[in-house]
C-alpha cells in the first residue's frame, strides 16, 4: 500500500539488523530482566487495535483450553479476586511469579511482579546513567491503562494485589507464546512478515511514548497465531519530555494515530493520577504531544497514505 516504502520494508527505528526472513528486530535491549518464561493467549486477529466491533481476546487456561470470559472486564474481575493456589519464582531480574489462580472452577495463570526500585542516580547497562531512576510494578499498570485508551489489545490485562503478603501487578498470562529471543534463536519466520512487522511498528511507537528504557529480547512475546505481546514495563514512563529516537518513526499505524491525536488529556490524567506521579504523568503528556507533531508533519510532506497503514 506504500508506493515508496511497503511496510514489509519498514528502516527499524533503532536500525538494528534484521531477524530471520528479512523480520525487524524491535526496539530491544539485551539485558535479561523480569519477564515470564513461556506466556499467553489466542486472540483475534494478530496485532489488531480494539475497535467497537473487534471481539475481546479468548483467553486459555494451561492446557490450552478457552476460558469462560466474555470481555475484559469480567478477566480483571478474576485477577483481582481468584484464590491464589500457588505461586513460583521465575527467571527475571525483579523475581517475579509464575501464579495459580482459581475461582469457582476456572483456573488460569497469571504473572505477578513486585518491583519497587528507587534510586536518586544509577548506572545501567544498556542505557548508561539515569538521574530518578524508578523501577515499579505500577508502570506495568499504567502501561495496561494507557494501552485501553489508545484502543490496543497487545498489553496484558493486569491489576493491583498481594500475593505471598507482597503487593504488585497481577497480568494475565500469555499460554503458548514465546519470546523473541527464542524465536530468534530456532531462526523461526512470521507466516507473514510484513503483518509481524506493522506489529512490531505499533510496539516502537508505544515505546516511545512511554519512554520504555527495557524493551528486552525476553519481553516480547510471541502468541502461537503470531500476535506481538507487550510485557515487563517497569522501567518505563521516564522522565524526558522527548520521545526517543523520534526521527527514526515513519509510520504509525491508523487507528493508534487517531487514538493519539484526539486522546483526551483529561481523561488520561484522571486513568493514570493514582498510578504515576505528576512529573511522569506530565512528561507522558509532552511525549504524545510531541509525537502527535512529528507525525503529522511526515503526514503533511509525504501524504497519510506513505505513514500511515492500517492493520486487519
Amino acid at each position: 500500500m506504500f508506493a515508496h516504502r511497503p511496510v514489509s520494508r519498514f528502516r527499524d527505528p533503532l536500525n538494528r539488523s534484521r531477524g530471520p526472513g528479512g523480520v525487524l528486530l524491535p526496539a530491544l535491549l539485551f539485558l535479561i530482566c523480569s519477564s515470564p518464561a513461556s506466556a499467553q493467549v489466542a486472540a483475534p486477529a494478530a496485532g489488531a487495535a480494539l475497535r467497537p466491533d473487534t471481539p475481546a481476546p479468548v483467553w486459555l487456561d494451561r492446557e490450552g483450553k478457552p476460558l469462560p470470559f466474555t470481555n475484559t472486564d469480567e478477566l480483571l474481575d478474576f485477577l483481582r479476586t481468584a484464590r491464589v493456589v500457588r505461586y513460583r519464582e521465575i527467571r527475571g531480574i525483579t523475581r517475579p511469579y509464575e501464579v495459580q489462580l482459581e475461582k469457582n472452577g476456572i483456573r488460569m495463570r497469571g504473572a505477578f511482579n513486585y518491583a519497587t526500585e528507587e534510586k536518586a542516580i544509577v548506572t545501567l547497562q544498556r542505557t548508561g546513567t539515569q538521574i530518578g531512576f524508578r523501577d515499579t510494578y505500577l508502570f506495568n499498570l499504567a502501561a495496561y491503562e494507557l494501552s485501553r485508551l489508545l484502543g490496543l489489545d497487545n498489553v496484558p490485562p493486569a491489576v493491583e494485589r498481594k500475593v505471598a503478603g507482597k503487593r504488585g501487578a497481577l497480568s494475565a498470562w500469555i499460554e503458548n507464546a514465546m519470546e523473541e529471543a527464542t524465536r530468534r534463536a530456532r531462526k523461526m519466520e512470521p507466516p507473514d512478515v510484513e503483518h509481524y512487522n506493522r506489529q512490531v511498528y505499533v510496539m516502537h511507537v508505544f515505546d516511545a511514548l512511554i519512554e520504555n528504557t527495557d524493551r528486552t529480547l525476553e519481553n516480547v512475546l510471541i502468541g502461537p497465531d503470531w500476535k506481538v505481546w507487550m510485557i515487563d514495563h517497569t522501567r518505563a514512563f521516564r522522565r524526558s519530555p522527548e520521545p526517543k529516537n523520534l526521527e527514526a518513526l515513519e509510520h504509525c499505524e491508523r487507528g493508534l494515530w487517531e487514538k493519539l491525536r484526539t486522546l483526551d488529556e483529561a481523561v488520561v490524567r484522571e486513568r493514570l493520577k493514582k498510578i504515576l506521579r505528576r512529573d511522569e504523568l506530565e512528561a507522558l503528556l509532552q511525549r504524545r504531544q510531541k509525537l502527535v507533531e512529528h507525525f503529522q508533519k511526515l503526514i503533511d510532506e509525504r501524504g497519510e497514505e506513505n505513514v500511515l497503514y492500517t492493520l486487519p
